[in-house]
């Protein structure tokens, strides 16, 4: 009974085989077989890293997932669109606070020009006044912050009052270069908000909700 063996030694491949009766001894040259060895080995190792750690999730969103998305992205939008659409109050705080600065301005105007001013209002419109060389109120026309101005749609002046007085529309209030002014308020509407600008004796005006 024999047996084969195999042995590496350097770049050659030995190759024994032995029986009873003899004895034999092969050797294949193999100039390579160092470096193919050592590349293989690696190539071995790294095939095992690969397969023994985790794999990649390649898989797409769920179902679940993309709803989750969807309500986040919703909310932020209409998070958005509250901030570019303001409510009924701030349009109408807006334009309150316009008219308040222009009759505390006229007042103003008046007093430091020695030139008495005045203000009135009709339907959504309203205008400043003064008057002329002959001592007759004459309105005050565009190329100045005193020009006529609309009211925006929707916005209506449902209420005024001098020194708590109905005041009648298309009357003047006057802004009187001299005296203290007299108290006033004007109640502005848009839909169902209201506001109202109020002027005091001392020449100040506010917007009060």
């Amino acid at each position: 009974m024999g047996f084969v063996s195999l042995a590496l030694e350097s770049s050659d491949i030995l190759i024994f085989s032995k029986s009873r009766h003899c004895e034999h001894r092969v050797a294949i040259q193999c100039p390579n077989l160092k470096s193919d060895w050592i590349a293989a080995a690696r190539g071995a190792s790294q095939r095992r890293k690969i397969s023994n750690s985790p794999r990649r999730s390649e898989r797409g969103f769920t179902l679940v997932e993309l709803l989750v998305v969807m309500v986040v992205m919703g909310i932020a939008l209409s998070l958005v669109m509250v901030q570019l659409m303001p409510d009924d109050k701030a349009i109408l705080r807006e334009e309150a606070a316009r008219l308040a600065l222009l009759l505390e301005n006229a007042g103003l105007e008046a007093r430091a020009s020695g030139h008495s001013m005045a203000w009135s209002a009709e339907g959504n419109r309203y205008l400043f006044w003064q008057k002329n060389e002959y001592n007759d109120w004459t309105p005050i026309e565009e190329g100045t912050s005193f020009r006529p101005r609309n009211l925006p749609e929707g916005i209506q002046i449902t209420e005024m009052t001098v020194e708590e007085l109905p005041f009648k529309r298309g009357e003047q209030l006057a802004l009187s270069a001299s005296a203290f002014a007299l108290p006033f308020k004007i109640r502005l509407s848009y839909a169902s908000a209201i506001i109202n600008v109020v002027g005091k004796s001392t020449g100040e005006v506010n917007v009060i909700p």
